[in-house]
């Protein structure tokens, strides 16, 4: 029983925690049929836990694929937004405020070159045709 809910939480957290303990509970179902004595069984359970935890952990932490996320910075550089008035621009449907270089007018087309804060850093494209 301790083995098939070390297996379950496992597939929930995927921590490489767990599959450890459930690894050695199935030994200890190896024991209890050898009808070797509960204080021995617990003694393997968590001694064969503990270092199949110390040993397979950083290994298999190794393997796995690693996951960033993209950050903002990551996904506004080189986009291209249009000024809405002196202190906003528009990019990808969102307002944000924004500094620049040179001047920009309302309705200009920018690329955003940095992100600060919450303040991006834009250049002029081009001007906007009426």
């Amino acid at each position: 029983m301790i083995a098939i809910l070390g297996l379950g939480i496992e597939v929930f957290t995927t921590q490489l925690i767990s599959i450890w303990f459930a690894i050695s509970a199935l030994i200890n179902l190896f024991l209890t049929s050898m009808h070797v004595s509960l204080k021995w069984q617990l003694i393997q359970f968590i001694v064969t836990g503990v270092i199949l935890l110390l040993i397979f952990r950083p290994f298999a932490k190794k393997l796995q694929p690693k996951f960033h996320p993209m950050n903002t910075a990551d996904g506004m550089v080189g986009k291209t937004g249009t000024i809405l008035n002196n202190q906003r621009v528009k990019v990808d449907g969102q307002s944000w405020k924004y500094v620049a270089d040179a001047e920009v007018d309302v309705g200009n087309l920018v690329q955003v070159v940095a992100l600060n804060g919450v303040t991006l850093k834009v250049q002029k494209i081009k001007d906007r045709e009426e």
